[in-house]
């Protein structure tokens, strides 16, 4: 279920401090479309990368590897791979502490007839407890729970679904999304920063820098984009002690209703 604003009254109703992200989204953008590639690469190629395939940036055990996406990228992935759109994703939600390892012999969640299987195993039965606590402030009257954005979909023990355990390959490595083409180089508010990566420091050639430069922007541009549109178009909602408790009710049922905010509207999932 997915349900837009129309453009005349989608900032109706804000609130101040909501219009002031508004606006500072869109002066950023203006910013951020003028930024120079060369003095990106420049800075790119004095810090050096090279990629070592060790795949640890897909693995929970060596950090938050959440990859959040675009309403976009997850179709390319759809396209590319036939799997449905919650297969692919899932609600974004915060980071918690995953096992090492996934038990062996679980099966995936995913269709039978797709031609890539993600490794998808089932959620443990206190994680949802754990992710209800930690987003209390964002349940609505009726106990949905409301989530910004999606995320690829992760095993059991925190990996990348679309991460080959023996090759450290990734399955869907043509239509990645930009998070994971450009890592571990990211921006923030104007300015160029890494992640921690082992790649990190080895000589890349100029072509390569601008290359990654010009990924680097226009993830950067295209990510500020879809989060004003998100904010554009989401509608506030009331928050209760009720809507806690029917959560934790649902859950204790084996339901987790999530409403999911994006940049074309809305999306209520059971999880």
């Amino acid at each position: 279920m997915e349900n837009s604003g129309s453009s005349n009254d989608r900032n109706s109703g804000k609130t101040e401090y909501q219009l002031t992200l508004i606006d500072a989204l869109k002066k950023e953008i203006e910013i951020a479309r003028r930024l120079d590639p060369e003095k990106l690469a420049a800075e790119i190629k004095k810090t050096g990368f090279s990629c070592q395939n060790c795949g640890k940036c897909c693995k929970r055990a060596f950090g938050d590897n959440r990859v959040v996406l675009t309403p976009k990228e997850i179709e390319k992935i759809q396209e590319y791979t036939g799997l449905s759109k919650l297969e692919v994703a899932g609600p974004l939600i915060p980071d918690i502490n995953y096992p090492e390892e996934a038990e062996a012999g679980e099966e995936d969640r995913v269709a039978e007839n797709s031609s890539i299987t993600p490794e998808i195993d089932e959620k443990t039965t206190s994680e949802p407890f754990r992710i209800l606590e930690l987003l209390k402030e964002d349940i609505d009257p009726d106990g949905n729970i409301h989530s910004y954005g999606w995320m690829l979909r992760r095993k059991k023990n925190g990996d990348c679904v679309f991460l080959e355990k023996d090759t450290n390959r990734c399955r869907i490595y043509p239509v990645r999304p930009m998070l994971c083409s450009t890592y571990p180089f990211y921006i923030e508010g104007l300015k160029l920063y890494t992640c921690e990566c082992e790649g990190l420091g080895v000589h890349i050639s100029a072509e390569e820098s601008r290359k990654l430069a010009g990924s680097l922007l226009s993830r950067y541009v295209s990510e500020l984009e879809d989060t004003l549109a998100m904010y554009e178009k989401y509608e506030d909602f009331e928050r209760t002690e009720k809507g806690h408790e029917i959560a934790k009710n649902n859950l204790e049922k084996g339901t987790c209703i999530y409403i999911v905010h994006d940049s074309r509207g809305i999306t209520k999932i059971i999880d």
